[in-house]
């Protein structure tokens, strides 16, 4: 996964009133508003934008008191943990796709199958990746509003300076790493072609990061590999021979070629703390739609897009980041709160509060569009929608995933600095992962 940490604001709560879309108003005495609580986190710049969103519906249909609890990112787990504990989870929540199945599978929430077919919501309309991280035993638990591919950025200055084409659709891995290893520079100004070089002293990358962890399967795919080894990657593969090969691969890039990083975030090697692409310290690299906001605000880097580089089969993969939103079993208000998930998912509301912001590209094909703006770069803007046809969630999302991170992103660092063969690391990777994805696995 390419997006770093968010910063968000402290905890608020917000008392607005919104539309009731639907019959059934829950408990709530004759006349009187239904009140539901609407749980998000958000960045300041999203709660601009949607707490208008919310008063405009207030301004047309006061029927609904909306308490809209806006939390940090980062308190989220505990947060849903501790409420649902205390059989206290809010109506309506908006979540990270990758959190949900963990609560899920508690049957937190509500089966919303029945309810998607009764208001003949049309499911076509959603990309089908996003869609994914909400299924489990052939029901919805949930509905993505948003998604966000990851798509190849590149330093049109540094091509530039370095007298190279740009990045195209028809590049290959092979392509990039031919111009990383020419795009990374050290003190004086040399490649790694050239004699002298010092690795030690690395001014530039030519690409922003090697494979750090297991949530990078796209890097492997387009050589022929696979972490996964069954549908929700919760039987993992790391020594498959091809799989094998397309790590050796990015090891190389990275303590062979010199062309790419180890720590990527990290800044022990760039001394920026962040994405080095963003920093000016790449010439290319993965990154999420969130990046052109970065870009964009700071103004100091001229860059485009491109797709994710076609692999040996011919097909491109990469990641979607996702979130959505979905309602309390418990919720006294089932009706009110489904009709409130209607409103948040129509596709003027999505145009409206994420796409047109510039914020996250709408989950609904009807809304992606609002997503691009030619007012301001990426030149390329189409690459993002066209990246989201084939984009796949993150695996595995089941509750165990981010222990299984914890646990082996040692060895994937170990094997790009050279420091432990690849084979080694990864037959290390597969047992630590297989023994504690066990407990998430279907019977």
């Amino acid at each position: 996964m390419s997006t770093p940490p968010r910063k968000f604001p402290a905890i608020v709560s917000i008392i607005v009133s919104a539309a009731l879309l639907a019959s059934g108003c829950g408990k709530a005495q004759p006349g009187a508003p239904v009140k539901l609580r609407l749980e998000v986190a958000l960045t300041p710049p999203e709660l601009a934008s949607f707490q208008p969103a919310i008063q405009a519906l207030d301004d047309a249909h006061p029927e609904w008191e909306i308490l809209l609890e806006a939390t940090p990112q980062s308190g989220v787990l505990e947060k849903i943990n501790t409420q649902l504990a205390g059989n206290d989870l809010p109506d309506v929540i908006r979540i990270e796709g990758i959190m949900a199945q963990r609560w899920v599978r508690q049957n937190a929430f509500l089966n919303l199958t029945s309810r998607i077919e009764q208001a003949s919501l049309d499911l076509e309309d959603f990309y089908p990746g996003p869609l994914e991280q909400f299924r489990w035993e052939d029901a919805l638990w949930g509905l993505p509003d948003t998604a966000a591919p990851d798509v190849v950025y590149f330093n049109k200055d540094m091509f530039d300076k370095a007298g190279l084409a740009y990045p195209s659709d028809a590049w290959t891995f092979e392509d990039m790493r031919t111009a990383a290893i020419r795009l990374t520079l050290d003190a004086e100004g040399r490649n790694p072609t050239e004699a002298g070089f010092d690795p030690a002293a690395i001014q530039q990358w030519g690409w922003n990061g090697g494979l750090t962890f297991f949530w990078q399967r796209h890097l492997v795919r387009g050589f022929g590999g696979d972490f996964c080894a069954n549908a929700d990657c919760t039987l993992m593969n790391f020594t498959e021979p091809a799989t094998l090969s397309a790590v050796e691969w990015w090891a190389k890039l990275v303590s062979e070629d010199h062309a790419a990083l180890y720590d990527p975030y990290g800044g022990s090697q760039t001394g920026v703390p962040g994405d080095p692409f963003i920093a000016g310290k790449a010439a290319m690299g993965f990154n999420g739609f969130f990046a052109v906001g970065q870009l964009n605000q700071a103004g100091n880097i001229r860059y485009d897009i491109v797709q994710p580089f076609a692999g040996a089969d011919g097909k491109r993969y990469t990641p979607l980041s996702v979130t959505g939103y979905v309602i309390s079993a418990a919720s006294e208000h089932p009706d009110a709160a489904w009709a409130l998930v209607q409103a948040l998912l129509d596709p003027q509301f999505q145009a409206n509060t994420w796409g047109a912001p510039g914020h996250s590209v709408p989950a609904r094909r009807s809304a992606a569009s609002s997503a691009v703006n030619t007012a301001h770069p990426p030149a390329n803007q189409q690459a993002i929608l066209a990246a989201m046809e084939y984009g796949e969630v993150f695996k595995p999302f089941t509750a165990s995933a981010f222990e299984v991170y914890g646990k082996t992103a040692d060895f994937f660092l170990k094997a790009m600095k050279g420091e432990m063969s690849v084979p080694e690391a990864m037959t290390q990777v597969e047992a630590a992962a297989n023994e504690i994805l066990a407990k998430d696995r279907q019977p």
